[in-house]
Order: C-alpha cells, then sequence, then structure tokens
C-alpha cells in the first residue's frame, strides 16, 4: 500500500499536474473517434436517433465522453482520460508484474509509459480505448482477489467501451481456467455474465443492423491484402515502441535472450495478450492506441527482464528524446492531399532525415484534426474547436 510521506505527495501532486496541464493541451484530442462520441450522444439526446460514433459503435464511451463534451467541454473528459490511462497502468503492473511491488517500481514504469509519446498522447484524447482499457484492467486486477460479480460489470463494460476487448477478455478467462481448474465454474459464470451484460449494450447497434453479427464482427475490414497490412504493421509498431527505445530494447532483448526465454514461458498470459492484440492491429494498422495494451505489457516484461536500472533510465530518456526532436527512414506518400482528407498510404521511399520532434509533429496534426471534426458540428464548430462544451 501507498504510504503518504512527502516524498509520495509530491510525486502524486506532479503527476496530477501533468495530467491537468496534459488535458488543457489536449482540448478534443486528435482521435479519429473522439468527434464521433460526442455527435453520437447528441443524436440521441437531441434527435431521439442513435448513430453509432463507427459502425459497431461505442456505448460506454459514447455516453460518457459525449455527456462530459456536450455539458462541460473537453477538459472533464481528457482529464479522466489521463486518470483511466495512469490506473491502467497501476493495476497491470500490481496485478501482472508478479514480484513484490515497491513504490520506486511502480513510479519507474508509470514514467517509462508517460515518457512514451505516442503511448501517453495517445491514451489521453478523449476517446474510447482509455476507457476500456482501464475496465479491463480493473477486472484483470478484481479477477485476480477472485472476485466474481466485479469482474462481470467491468469486463462488460470494458466491451461496451470497445467490442475487440472481447477477445482480450475471453483469451484470459479461458487461460485461467487452464493454468488453473478450480476457477472453471467461477470463470465460465464471468464469461456467460459478461457477454449478456455486453449484448445489452449492443442491442441498440444490432436492431440499426438488423441483427447481423456479419457487419458488426466484420466491419474493421480495411480492404487491403496482408502484403499491405503488413509493412504499416511493422513501421506502426516500431514507432509506438519508440524510435531510440526501440534499438534499446533489442539491445537488452539480444543480451537477455535466454533469460527472456524464460520470462516469455513465465508468463505466458502476457505473452499471448501482446500477440493478440497485435493481430488485432495488423488486420487494422489504423490509429496507434490499438497498440496500447501490447505496448504496455511489453513494459512490464521489460521490468522482469532488466536488472540494471541504467538501463531503464536510459528508456526514459530515449523516449522523452523523441519528444523535441526525431528522425525518418521513409518517405511516404499518401493517396490524398486534402488537410481534411483521409490519410491512405500509398508508398514509401527509404530517405533518412533529422526531423523536429514527435511533439511539434501531434500538435500540428491535432490542431488541424480538431478544425477537420469540427466541420461536422455545424453551427457549434467554434466550440468544438475552443474546447468549450457544445450545448
Amino acid at each position: 500500500m501507498l504510504k503518504l510521506n512527502y516524498k509520495n505527495s509530491l510525486i502524486i501532486f506532479l503527476f496530477i499536474l501533468i495530467g491537468i496541464q496534459t488535458s488543457l493541451y489536449k482540448g478534443y484530442g486528435d482521435d479519429l473517434d473522439s468527434h464521433g462520441l460526442i455527435l453520437s450522444f447528441i443524436s440521441v439526446y437531441e434527435n431521439g436517433v442513435y448513430s453509432p460514433s463507427r459502425f459497431q459503435g461505442s456505448p460506454i464511451a459514447e455516453i460518457f465522453y459525449g455527456f462530459l463534451g456536450y455539458n462541460f467541454g473537453s477538459f472533464p473528459g481528457s482529464f479522466s482520460s489521463y486518470i483511466f490511462f495512469i490506473s491502467s497502468l497501476i493495476l497491470f503492473f500490481k496485478s501482472l508484474e508478479g514480484a513484490k511491488i515497491s513504490n520506486s517500481n511502480l513510479f519507474l514504469f508509470i514514467i517509462v509509459c508517460i515518457s512514451n509519446p505516442i503511448l501517453f498522447l495517445d491514451n489521453t484524447n478523449p476517446s474510447d480505448y482509455p476507457i476500456a482499457l482501464f475496465f479491463f484492467a480493473l477486472g484483470i486486477f478484481y479477477l485476480k482477489k477472485n472476485k466474481v460479480l466485479f469482474p462481470i460489470i467491468l469486463f462488460s463494460l470494458a466491451i461496451g467501451s470497445r467490442v475487440n476487448f472481447i477477445l482480450f477478455i475471453l483469451f484470459y478467462l479461458i487461460y485461467e481456467i487452464y493454468i488453473n481448474n478450480s476457477t472453471l465454474k467461477k470463470n465460465l459464470a464471468i464469461i456467460i455474465f459478461a457477454l449478456l451484460l455486453s449484448f445489452l449494450f449492443y442491442l441498440p447497434v444490432l436492431i440499426k443492423y438488423e441483427f447481423d453479427p456479419y457487419l458488426i464482427i466484420f466491419s474493421a475490414d480495411s480492404g487491403l491484402k496482408f502484403i499491405e497490412l503488413l509493412p504499416r504493421f511493422l513501421y506502426k509498431f516500431y514507432l509506438s515502441i519508440g524510435i531510440y527505445s526501440s534499438i534499446l530494447i533489442l539491445f537488452i532483448i539480444f543480451i537477455n535472450i535466454n533469460k527472456l526465454k524464460d520470462i516469455v514461458i513465465q508468463n505466458l498470459d502476457l505473452s499471448i495478450l501482446i500477440l493478440l492484440n497485435s493481430l488485432v492491429f495488423l488486420l487494422m494498422p489504423t490509429k496507434t492506441s490499438i497498440l496500447s495494451l501490447s505496448i504496455i505489457l511489453i513494459y512490464i516484461l521489460l521490468f522482469k527482464i532488466i536488472n540494471k536500472r541504467i538501463y531503464i533510465f536510459l528508456l526514459i530518456f530515449l523516449n522523452l528524446l523523441s519528444y523535441v526532436i526525431s528522425y525518418e527512414i521513409l518517405e511516404i506518400r499518401y493517396k490524398n492531399l486534402g488537410s481534411c482528407d483521409p490519410i491512405v498510404a500509398i508508398d514509401a521511399n527509404f530517405k533518412f532525415r533529422i526531423t523536429e520532434g514527435y511533439y511539434f509533429k501531434r500538435t500540428e496534426f491535432m490542431k488541424n484534426q480538431i478544425i477537420c471534426a469540427s466541420q461536422q458540428f455545424g453551427e457549434k464548430s467554434e466550440k468544438y474547436i475552443n474546447g468549450i462544451r457544445i450545448k
């Protein structure tokens, strides 16, 4: 349990300040689904018609972020996502790290995660992923404590926030049954009731699409062949790990290859979750937030492998460096040139060049994304741009 001494209180205060500053900076954010969540809420509240934010919808996220954005503006939603993200990190680390948790290791783990610019900025958007990640992490936390009711509610909320979390939840519960037969009755009950609750969340979508499960399950089909998906997956995975820190991580793996094999076997649940999440991203390599679960779990595995803290500090330094100065190895050509057109890469050539840091690139992209998304709010577009309540 965390003791609130002067040092820990100061660290918590600094984390709160980071959250406030980040939320003020983000506004309504640059996630491709953020505006859709609010528009879906508005459609129901003002017109009485349910219009999903994406094909399958995100019922819980639409209600939560839509309500906050409509009534209070962007700050509560962005700050909530920050709290969800930090809480998810704590819950995953406490539930899955395995060894006795020290406060210093926990704080270091959080710093590693927020020092990764893509992981941090993706999960502080008022969007569906951070809230789904939080419910999933909290569900695992209570599952580890042999609870039944809380995991049922929390896992169904995770699925209700983002439907692809059903894959991770089913795997984890079945894996728990595999390693411990005594959990069979409990975990089957959790699976059945969580799925039933999730079904209720998606009932409006099922009605809209006339109960055709194919339209819901396969609506994420990108239309690309595997040979076209793989390069996108590898490039975005490399960016998400970190343009500098990916080199360090490969080095750590190389010098600890034998230990890594043991760690992977001892933590098969984490390893398979990473693979499953990566497979989801491979099939729809769109927004990098989809990879967040894999990146977080990879960091947990690294903490199990690394004995010398110097590597952790170096990882943090390299992550932070990418905020201010970066490099690119590809010159990518896009199908559309308009600032608000869909981003579709059609070709790439190897070309190395030094560029401004990810923070500056992301800031420019975010401003453009907010302006583009605001066009869907009609006369309320200025409210969306300025981050004030949409009502």
